[in-house]
């Protein structure tokens, strides 16, 4: 098993909750999320420069759209944006429903979207993993979810990997990537043993799982089989999404937290907040761009 120990982010813009890091492969662009002040947040690796915008309530995930755009998953549900506004409403599971939010996301090998949902109260079973289908039929995929977090797949497609984080695993499922079916869940990794619970992911292109660790000071990567092999330590606690980037996609970023610190929690870890970078010797895949033209 090999460590990977960082000492200082890379990017440090202070988000509050900082989340849902994605590489943009076709603009080479860095894009993460500000959950709480539903910012999203672009960096440009050729020039440096960052830019941010705003949208109504909460953000849990962005990722770039075939037609140039990004779908994100906002506090009433899925929307597509262009230079900074919401531009297009694709679903709204969540309309009326003021006690909850959308959290993380992904879009799946053929162009799906799916996001998951939680109460801001943390309330067990109160919410739900969507997908959002190439006709634009939006269906419930896992019900009774508590805290929806990290999804990705495997290489091949064949297999789906889910966290809901106060299980305290990452499940694994049979995927269909013709009709867009989960099925047979079961553990792929328990991970009760490790500090922290588990958040976002992403697959390298080997196929091993990488986990974010919410209180947990750490990414750790787990194989096809399941088996820890590396475990990235940081210099703040919360942890909360990794991606592999950079134009050879073989940067693991990092997003972290400040979520209900206090000014003492803030001042022993000043570099909560910020996104780091570790380079493992492992690459990442490009993302899936969703497929904006089919809904």
């Amino acid at each position: 098993m090999s460590d990977v120990h960082l000492t200082a982010p890379w990017l440090h813009v202070r988000p509050y909750h900082g989340e849902g890091v994605v590489w943009d492969p076709r603009r080479d662009v860095l894009l993460f999320v500000d959950v709480t002040a539903g910012r999203v947040w672009q960096f440009a690796w050729a020039t440096g420069r960052i830019t941010s915008f705003e949208v109504p309530g909460t953000v849990g995930a962005v990722h770039p759209a075939a037609d140039g755009s990004l779908v994100v998953a906002d506090s009433e549900g899925i929307a597509l944006c262009r230079d900074g506004v919401i531009v297009r409403r694709l679903a709204s599971p969540l309309a009326g429903e003021p006690g909850l939010r959308m959290n993380d996301a992904n879009v799946d090998p053929a162009g799906r979207y799916f996001a998951g949902s939680m109460a801001f109260d943390l309330r067990s079973g109160a919410g739900n993993l969507y997908r959002l289908d190439l006709d634009g039929c939006l269906t419930t995929a896992i019900e009774d979810t508590t805290i929806s977090n990290g999804l990705d797949w495997s290489p091949d497609g064949t297999r789906c990997y889910y966290v809901d984080s106060p299980l305290r695993r990452v499940d694994v499922l049979d995927y269909d990537v013709a009709t867009g079916a989960l099925s047979n869940r079961r553990p792929f990794a328990d991970v009760s043993h490790l500090p922290g619970i588990p958040d976002g992911l992403t697959v390298d292109e080997a196929g091993g799982v990488w986990v974010a660790f919410f209180r947990g000071a750490r990414v750790c990567r787990f194989d096809p089989d399941g088996r820890l092999t590396t475990t990235v330590h940081l210099p703040v606690t919360l942890v909360t999404s990794c991606c592999f980037g950079g134009p050879d996609l073989d940067h693991l970023f990092i997003t972290t937290s400040t979520e209900d610190m206090s000014a003492s929690d803030v001042a022993r870890y000043p570099a909560a907040g910020g996104v780091f970078v570790a380079r493992t010797g492992w690459r990442g895949r490009p993302a899936t761009p969703f497929a904006t033209s089919s809904t």
